[in-house]
């Protein structure tokens, strides 16, 4: 994904960051929200909430309330997770020997450490999304989306990236809906063909998990059991929301400077920070 796409697809969380976060310098001890320079992103992994930040990964454990993952202040910018293994990319801490960009690194401890799997010094996913044994990365550096089928051993170039978003089936490798446009794309074959999914919703971010597929549009939260045919609306929300990211556990929605949770699926949320 290219820098100026990454930017709008983080648009509604990057307006949280500058106008509801105080920043300071990047060598902040960052121990809230308030006290990093920037966030990326904020993930769901399982019924934890990770915040992606210049300072390093860190898991939200309460209101405005933030702890270190590992010692290492990676500069996280793509973030999934397969299963229980961590996926990420990005830059070495400040000041590391580490090479940079640092391709994409794997943790099975929950992010206490790293190791290296592939594309080192190669490419800087600002995107990842992943499910099963599939992971699509959007590398900044050279525009490119590419698709790998053993978790990240291996990739193939899918060409320039033109998707806001990419949602992976839980089910089925190969199979994923994409967000172009504000429109959703369905592949079989991990885009060597692919068709638009016809729907009146106009779409900005989209997760599919086995309970089914959920998308936001204008102010709600949708849900689909039919691979984006038909949508029912579970939730809707006072301001137009920015991130949504869902495990089976837990469902995350950003509404300007506030972070809802869910424990329901999406039928019912509450305000965390």
């Amino acid at each position: 994904m290219k820098k100026a796409e990454v930017k709008s697809l983080r648009v509604g969380f990057s307006a949280f960051a500058i106008i509801a976060l105080m920043a300071l310098s990047n060598g902040a001890s960052a121990e809230t929200l308030d006290s990093v320079s920037h966030i990326h992103q904020v993930k769901v992994v399982e019924n934890k909430m990770f915040v992606l930040t210049h300072e390093g990964l860190f898991e939200l454990v309460g209101k405005n309330d933030m702890k270190l993952v590992g010692k290492e202040k990676l500069d996280v910018m793509g973030f999934t997770a397969l299963g229980k293994a961590l996926f990420a990319s990005g830059h070495p801490a400040q000041g590391s020997k580490a090479p940079n960009p640092m391709g994409l690194v794997k943790s099975i401890d929950g992010g206490l450490s790293w190791k290296a799997i592939s594309l080192v010094g190669k490419v800087d996913f600002h995107f990842l999304e992943g499910a099963g044994s599939d992971l699509y990365g959007a590398d900044s550096q050279s525009g490119n989306l590419m698709y790998s089928a053993d978790s990240g051993k291996s990739w193939r170039s899918l060409g320039a990236n033109t998707f806001a978003d990419i949602a992976v089936s839980p089910e089925m490798s190969g199979t994923a809906i994409a967000l172009k446009n504000s429109e959703l794309v369905f592949t079989e074959n991990a885009f060597k063909t692919s068709s638009k999914i016809k729907s009146a919703l106009k779409f900005t971010q989209i997760e599919w998990r086995n309970s089914g597929l959920y998308a936001l549009s204008g102010n709600s939260l949708y849900k689909s059991t039919n691979k984006g045919r038909t949508w029912t609306e579970l939730s809707k929300f006072k301001g137009a929301p920015g991130i949504l990211s869902a495990s089976d556990q837990l469902m995350l929605v950003t509404v300007g400077s506030d972070i809802y949770t869910s424990s329901s699926a999406g039928r019912k949320f509450k305000i965390v920070a």
